[in-house]
């Protein structure tokens, strides 16, 4: 992408926004792999294109050209988003190199990924994990789960209320430095090696604790008046 009138790279950095923008930029050479990841009509010729037609000056791509800015013009795998000629915008990465003299820029150039794909798999990915949570925060009993070497990882408001413990604390090792828990960590370490499943009651609380398949294990918390027992 080239600029009829360069962009000058002294002015203020809002300046130069406006001006990579809107200092008639066009395209100087695209290949074919161009038109067909913006979906082109194929008849047309995408370097005849103006380039705001895929790279609008919108919220997303100033932050790219912020970006750009911060780094000199040579950047690799910069987010933006694009729009393609059905309309549709598109996650995509640039790896970026500028031709630049006299503190003018001149062109830009470089590659273009479409990462949509790996974008909505990563937003989906959050979703899920973000109900997943939400749903751990909801349960009424008392829900712990630990990592493969024993580390709290995620305890639930029920877990927190029953055992008496602040949640940053539990997350903390509150347990594993708490000798009144001597006997339930040991458990959980046993569960972690073997896999096998075992309960505890310890100061009246019953520990289910089962093998995660990924490693670690997860405990549900239930009140209990009987004596601290194994099983």
């Amino acid at each position: 992408m080239e600029f009829s009138e360069p962009v000058d790279l002294t002015a203020p950095e809002r300046e130069i926004v406006r001006q990579v923008f809107e200092n008639d930029p066009f395209w100087r050479f695209t290949n074919p792999a161009m038109a067909r990841l913006y979906l082109l009509e194929p008849k047309k010729d995408f370097n005849s294109r103006p380039t705001s037609e895929i790279f609008p000056w919108n919220e997303q791509n100033e932050a790219f050209v912020r970006n750009l800015i911060d780094n000199g013009f040579e950047m690799d795998a910069g987010p933006a988003l694009d729009t393609r000629y059905d309309g549709v915008q598109i996650y995509v990465e640039n790896d970026v190199r500028a031709h630049i003299e006299g503190g003018k820029l001149l062109r830009i150039f470089g590659i273009v990924r479409n990462v949509g794909k790996h974008r909505l798999r990563e937003e989906t990915i959050q979703e899920e994990l973000s109900e997943a949570l939400n749903i751990l925060m909801d349960l009424p009993c008392g829900a712990i789960a630990f990592n493969e070497v024993a580390e709290v990882i995620a305890v639930n408001p029920a877990a927190c209320k029953l055992l008496g413990i602040p949640m940053e604390n539990l997350l903390a090792g509150a347990l594993s430095q708490n000798t009144q828990s001597s006997d339930v960590m040991d458990t959980v370490r046993r569960v972690i090696a073997t896999g096998q499943d075992e309960t505890i009651v310890e100061n009246l609380v019953g520990w289910n604790i089962a093998a995660r398949k990924s490693g670690g294990a997860v405990v549900c918390l239930q009140p209990n008046d009987a004596e601290v027992h194994h099983s």
